[in-house]
């Protein structure tokens, strides 16, 4: 008993026994844990208590990095009749991505599909994979329907358009009753000049804006509003000028003029409804606009009350530009330069309702204060 305790090595307290193991738990392992190859397993046989091999290996010679794993350990279940089905791990970052790979062919490359993560297909660059090509049919057939649609879309609203067009246009529509109203001294060639424009016209088309300016031509016509009315019915309502003073030109004609200072008219002869302004004027067309001194004349009558309006005769403008009113009763009325008029006619009013226009001669307001001379 003291030669075998003389013979073995002295027992660690941190040892660990091992029983003996037979040949078939040893192929099992291997089976389970791949050939032993170049490293050695340390067994201690209890009845002997001596250590039969042990491998002089530092830890870190069994640390494998992963570029070096080239077996796969299957455990298998014998109680399982089927056998599980082998899965392959895949790195996540190559996922759906492509890398070319050397081997005999450079220009080889590793497509990794993304549904089958076990298949993965080297393609060669001259004979791409066909799906990309399939998948490049189809996004180009797509693109080719897009556009198609498109043209579609924008034939059938020109289409839309031209048929909106030609119903508007159609005679169904047709402007055949026309209405003119506030005419009274607009031209007769003038009226015939706008009924041609809208007779027989669509009622949605009608050009009203060259009716309208057919219209305004004429020099009487101050205003026109052109309307249609569903579904054949043109209406016209002319807002003419007003005629207040008129004055002989140089050429013996009469110049019929408005508050606004245009010439309505020229006539032969002498108007009698409206009060002349005497002194010789300028020979203007009609249409045009007379100086500003007969469009103060103009507004000044405009400006007459009622209990002096009928007793006015004329007026007058001298060739200095100044401005008077000549009573029926030969009474004078000076108002001077054609500025602040209204003043003056204020002035003009206190003093007749005062005194009475028989015993007066001359009444100055040209300073804007009210002188007399008394007959």
């Amino acid at each position: 008993m003291s030669d075998n305790n003389h013979d073995s090595p002295p027992k660690r307290p941190d040892e660990i026994a091992v029983t003996e193991v037979s040949d078939e738990v040893l192929a099992e392992l291997t089976q389970l844990f791949g050939p032993r190859d170049d490293t050695s397993v340390a067994i201690v046989d209890i009845t002997t208590e001596t250590l039969v091999e042990i491998s002089d290996v530092t830890p870190s010679e069994f640390a494998l990095e992963p570029e070096e794993v080239s077996n796969v350990i299957s455990i298998v279940d014998e109680t399982i009749s089927e056998p599980l089905p082998r899965v392959t791990p895949v790195d996540p970052l190559l996922l759906g991505l492509s890398e070319e790979v050397a081997g005999d062919d450079d220009n080889s490359l590793v497509v990794i599909d993304d549904v089958d993560l076990d298949r993965v297909v080297i393609v060669d660059d001259d004979r791409p994979d066909s799906r990309f090509e399939e998948r490049q049919r189809r996004h180009q057939r797509r693109e080719r329907l897009r556009k198609v649609k498109w043209l579609k879309m924008a034939g059938a609203v020109v289409g839309l358009i031209v048929v909106v067009m030609a119903i508007l246009a159609s005679p169904i529509f047709a402007i055949r009753n026309i209405a003119i109203e506030g005419v009274v001294y607009t031209s007769d060639k003038t009226i015939a000049s706008v009924t041609k424009t809208l007779k027989g016209a669509s009622v949605f088309t009608v050009d009203t804006a060259r009716a309208r300016e057919i219209l305004l031509a004429d020099p009487w016509v101050s205003d026109v509003r052109v309307t249609t009315r569903f579904p054949s019915k043109a209406i016209v309502e002319v807002s003419e000028r007003e005629p207040v003073v008129w004055y002989v030109g140089a050429d013996g004609k009469a110049r019929i003029v408005d508050a606004r200072g245009h010439v309505i008219a020229v006539l032969k002869g002498f108007p009698t409804k409206y009060l002349q302004v005497i002194g010789q004027g300028p020979d203007l067309a009609a249409g045009a606009v007379a100086d500003d001194a007969y469009r103060a004349a103009a507004q000044l009558v405009l400006a007459l009350p009622d209990e002096v309006r009928p007793k006015v005769k004329s007026l007058e403008l001298s060739t200095g530009g100044e401005l008077s009113m000549i009573l029926k009763g030969a009474t004078i009325i000076r108002f001077g330069p054609p500025t602040d008029l209204q003043d003056k006619l204020v002035a003009v009013v206190v003093l007749l309702r005062r005194q009475d226009p028989a015993t007066l001669s001359v009444i100055d307001v040209s300073t804007g204060e009210a002188a007399v001379q008394i007959r």
